[in-house]
């Protein structure tokens, strides 16, 4: 049973660096290198959750259920919930603990109504209350959003990689999650919108975001731009980039409409896929799609990782 109430939203900053083009070689680290296993299909100890809505007028038009397993068969857990605002970048938190084997789920429109944005969630320790290595977490969105578009999301996993509790940091005593490939594992730089079909008669909504530098009491946020290569299915690119300031939610033609726009690189039977660089910031992302045939969503693929560290409040 979830066992506190949201707590006052303050303002969250995304330290981020505001450069085009990739980021370094030195600081990435391709997405399939062992250690770095970023996944949406296996456990682990920290839960990225990339959409959520509600509709505080009609639940039943537009709402997010969020599903949450502790696979341990022996062992209970505490989670730390933040819940992120997509529209100010404010944050809201919450804890909750399962016990062994435990699953539990909530609606949106129960906790956060007619807010949009993503989720975090964070093993703790239930003695210290420190966030710990636990990679048995698993979970997965359902969402409907107002207009019919649906989709169910897993949880982007990210595992502990050493064990333990993780520790405060020795000058300023801060708790952090690092993202480093030695605490947890890192956080993508470069994503995929793996394939999409023509816009002319299908709607693809894009939603992004650039994970925060504190969950603590916040910062303002700044802009991250994204440099994206559009690929159609003749091996043709074209180059394009937008900007992303705290959450991101748009229509693929409403984002790559330079140029004669994307159904024009991209036209009627034909298909394409993305690749976005972060420029040097981490980014984590969905799409949804409308259509009269096919719909339904998916989490963007990692291309390359990036380091990042998260301050996080401990009690």
């Amino acid at each position: 049973m979830i066992r506190s109430a949201l707590q006052k939203r303050s303002k969250i900053v995304f330290g981020l660096t505001l450069l085009l083009g990739l980021a370094t070689p030195q600081i990435l680290t391709f997405a399939q290198t062992n250690g770095n296993n970023y996944s949406d299909a296996k456990p682990g100890s920290v839960l990225f959750f990339n959409r959520f809505s509600s509709n505080p007028v009609n639940p039943a038009q537009g709402d997010t259920q969020i599903s949450i397993t502790n696979f341990n068969q022996s062992a209970p857990i505490s989670l730390h919930f933040f819940l992120i605002d997509g529209g100010t970048c404010s944050v809201a938190n919450f804890g909750t603990s399962l016990t062994q084997a435990q699953t539990t789920s909530f609606l949106m429109s129960d906790y956060d109504p007619g807010v949009f944005g993503y989720l975090i969630v964070v093993a703790e320790s239930m003695s210290s209350g420190r966030p710990t290595n636990f990679n048995w977490l698993g979970g997965v969105a359902h969402i409907r959003e107002n207009d019919g578009r649906i989709g169910a999301l897993p949880a982007i996993s990210i595992a502990k990689v050493n064990a333990g509790d993780i520790t405060p940091d020795p000058v300023t005593s801060e708790f952090k999650l690092k993202f480093n490939g030695s605490d947890y594992e890192r956080l993508p730089t470069i994503l995929a919108v793996t394939s999409f079909d023509s816009q002319v008669s299908v709607s693809s909504f894009l939603y992004l975001y650039s994970p925060p530098t504190d969950l603590y009491f916040g910062e303002s946020g700044n802009t991250v731009n994204l440099f994206c290569l559009i690929y159609n299915d003749a091996e043709q690119s074209r180059s394009s980039s937008f900007s992303l300031s705290c959450y991101r939610q748009d229509s693929l033609a409403n984002i790559f409409n330079r140029s004669g726009g994307i159904n024009q690189h991209v036209p009627p039977g034909r298909s394409g896929w993305i690749r976005m660089s972060g420029s040097g910031s981490p980014i984590l992302g969905s799409l949804i799609t409308r259509s009269s045939r096919f719909g339904g969503g998916y989490n963007l693929h990692a291309i390359s990782l990036i380091a990042h560290e998260i301050r996080v409040p401990v009690f």
